[in-house]
């Protein structure tokens, strides 16, 4: 491994990049000139990015993001507020530049007064995402090598954009591996390449334990080492329809004191656990297939996660499935989402006789307000969990029946389907 990476990242960096592809007639060699649109300069507000800066080919991407959470059984809260920026410097080549991103998070801190009290100022902890890349000039999804902070591929989930998730959390087996520090943010190398527009494949190698924002920041290059493959299969824009699948594999050492535990759906209020140690081997599935009924855009979405801890010989295994559909989307009258989730987890030990399971029900809507351009919305959510399981692992048997309604405002649009 070690050996046939630097010649793996050479390969991926000298394929042609699919938007460089040629077109020409048969038998005519002479590939087709690429025309560029025209560039907007200066300073602009592009909605489904943020605000632009643009100065010949430098561009300063800056966005924001806040959601407040109201509850009815405890205090309101700021469930995320954060302020990021990608810095595209001049490109280096026909078709690669280098670009910083950063993403910092403020409900960690006293920042405007967001959590008065003993969270402290600003600081590197705050940061979510902290890194340098060189990629596609024009579109980074075509490729993209970075070194920095935040590079874990293993689930579709793991880097979203703080603005579009579907849901006031994410999917149970997901938020629940970030109790082991070995899904959430890290330090190391990443780099993506899309093969065509149906192939893109994605490695990174670094470590995994703990990044900035860790309470004891660490990094062991080659700790963690994961790969993945997307698959495209369908992309028909004028059919509204697109069928995407992934499939990933992580392996992660030197996990150390640590404990998988099972929480609640909503508030995330440990309700279980079991010891979490060694070496963690991981396989994640899954897919989104978004499509029109009766005219209107809906999406079916599901994913599955295995991992096994080697010294701790204890495994979780789960995921979700989720539908969610546009009732209406107009200037006039907003865009509201309903949408379903169902997420089962099963958690065990060798050393324990029997296996602990958990079940969730979330239902809710999405709000995009009217005349706001899908820059705020609201947010209601219901949850429902349920365990079952040995006293071994299952510390709190009660239904979690919760409620939480999200108000959310963002300088880049809030996008389902």
């Amino acid at each position: 491994m070690r050996v046939a990476l630097p010649a793996v990242l050479a390969a991926l960096i000298v394929t042609t990049p699919v938007s460089a592809q040629t077109t020409g007639t048969a038998g005519d060699a002479t590939p087709a000139p690429e025309v560029a649109p025209p560039t907007r300069q200066g300073l602009y507000f592009k909605p489904d990015a943020g605000i632009v800066y643009q100065s010949e080919d430098f561009r300063l991407t800056a966005w924001g993001f806040a959601e407040r959470l109201i509850d009815p059984d405890r205090p309101d809260s700021f469930r995320r507020v954060r302020q990021g920026a990608e810095i595209d410097l001049p490109r280096i080549s026909n078709h690669l530049r280098i670009a910083g991103v950063y993403e910092i998070d403020l409900t960690d801190t006293n920042a405007f007064g967001i959590n008065p009290g003993p969270a402290g100022p600003l600081n590197s902890h705050d940061f979510e995402n902290l890194f340098v890349a060189v990629q596609d000039a024009d579109d980074p999804a075509t490729f993209r090598l970075l070194f920095g902070h935040n590079t874990s591929i293993l689930s579709r989930d793991d880097n979203l954009s703080s603005g579009n998730l579907p849901t006031i959390n994410r999917s149970l087996i997901l938020e629940e591996h970030g109790s082991t520090n070995t899904f959430g943010a890290q330090l190391g190398v990443q780099v993506q390449k899309m093969l065509s527009p149906k192939v893109t494949l994605l490695g990174s190698i670094g470590d995994n334990r703990g990044g900035l924002n860790a309470q004891k920041v660490n990094f062991s290059f080659g700790r963690a080492v994961a790969a993945k493959i997307v698959l495209t299969p369908i992309s028909d824009d004028k059919g509204g329809r697109k069928l995407t699948v992934g499939f990933a594999i992580d392996r992660t050492t030197g996990i150390r004191d640590r404990t998988f535990t099972l929480a609640t759906a909503l508030a995330l209020a440990p309700i279980g656990g079991v010891a979490a140690t060694g070496t963690k081997t991981s396989g994640e599935a899954d897919m989104a297939y978004t499509f029109p009924i009766a005219g209107h855009p809906a999406t079916m979405e599901a994913e599955g996660i295995y991992s096994r801890f080697s010294q701790s010989r204890s495994d979780v295994y789960g995921g979700y499935v989720m539908g969610q559909v546009s009732l209406f989307d107009a200037p006039g009258t907003g865009d509201l989402d309903l949408f379903a989730r169902y997420d089962v987890v099963s958690l065990g030990a060798d050393q324990i006789e029997r296996r602990a399971t958990q079940r969730a029900i979330r239902i809710g809507f999405n709000y995009n307000l009217p005349y706001a351009n899908k820059l705020a919305s609201l947010h209601l959510e219901y949850g429902q969990s349920t365990v079952a399981g040995p006293d071994a692992i299952v510390t709190d048997r009660r239904s979690a029946d919760e409620v939480r309604l999200g108000i959310r405002v963002s300088l880049q649009q809030y996008v389902r389907h």
